[in-house]
């Protein structure tokens, strides 16, 4: 059908390769677990920034494929509305799709959860920090602290009496900032994983109705082009007769000319010898006797 790719094998090439990109951000969301492992163990600091800068390029590589992969099944979604039922690749090709749509949603659920995860490890650890400066602080205290990274008085005061309430201080305002970018990640993954699902939720109807539309379109042309066939045979049979008709009326002309041509020098005799005859008969009356 117009707009669409028929070559079978073209297609599976295309849902290869995105299978193989979803694998690609499958392996980096593993790489960035290792990494913020790496964050939250290290007691280096050297260390800790270096294993921060890998995380973050990653995420960056990790969320540019996952919206790539996103876009490219999206789009084999809309090719596949305009594939009639009937079409001996529509199985094949639907079966693919959701394959690949299932793959994808998996990544981004995994994912989402890693990045839970590591949210909630940020934040405990930023509750030991809390509780370094304030060592009678309560749960409620600790959460509500880690929940508004612009309440820092009891750092405030700490700082003119301990180094290790300034460096606690630095931790937890880094800290922070972690957080509201997982927070930004999570809200991505759910956005693509919604647009993903949703897609197809408020499509179903519409994907039966082209189908079916579809194949009348196609039954209609089918039915349109054999009548036009009819016509142009019931046409050319037509032209064909006026040309006999046409061609019959030319010999009639030719015939009728023919013989007058023929007839006309025997008629101008006969005329000839009449005169003659006319000519000789009053000689022979005023003849003497």
């Amino acid at each position: 059908m117009s707009g669409v790719d028929n070559n079978i094998s073209g297609f599976l090439n295309e849902t290869t390769e995105i299978e193989q990109r979803i694998t690609d951000a499958k392996t980096n969301i593993a790489r960035i677990q290792g990494f913020q492992g790496q964050i939250l163990n290290s007691t280096s600091t050297s260390a800790e920034s270096s294993a921060a800068r890998e995380r973050e390029n990653l995420v960056s590589n990790t969320r540019n494929l996952l919206i790539e992969c996103k876009d490219r099944v999206k789009r084999i979604q809309y090719e596949n509305v305009r594939v009639p039922s009937s079409d001996p690749n529509f199985g094949i090709r639907q079966q693919r799709y959701e394959y690949l749509r299932t793959k994808l949603s998996n990544v981004l659920e995994e994912y989402r959860q890693v990045e839970s995860d590591f949210m909630k490890q940020t934040k405990d650890r930023m509750g030991r920090q809390y509780k370094v400066v304030n060592p009678n602080a309560t749960q409620q205290e600790i959460d509500d602290y880690v929940s508004n990274s612009d309440s820092e008085p009891i750092f405030q005061q700490a700082l003119l009496k301990t180094n290790e309430a300034k460096n606690a201080l630095a931790e937890v305002q880094k800290r922070h900032e972690d957080i509201k970018n997982i927070e930004n990640t999570i809200a991505e993954l759910a956005a693509l994983f919604q647009e993903l699902h949703l897609q197809v939720e408020s499509q179903d109807q519409a994907i039966i109705n082209i189908e079916q539309n579809a194949d009348t379109v196609v039954q209609k042309t089918e039915q349109t082009t054999q009548e036009l066939g009819k016509a142009n045979v019931l046409a050319m049979a037509a032209r064909k007769k006026k040309w006999i008709c046409f061609a019959i009326f030319i010999l009639i002309v030719i015939i009728i000319v023919v013989v007058i041509l023929t007839q006309l020098p025997q008629i101008r005799g006969d005329n000839s010898k009449q005169n003659t005859n006319k000519t000789v008969t009053p000689a022979l009356i005023n003849s003497p006797s």
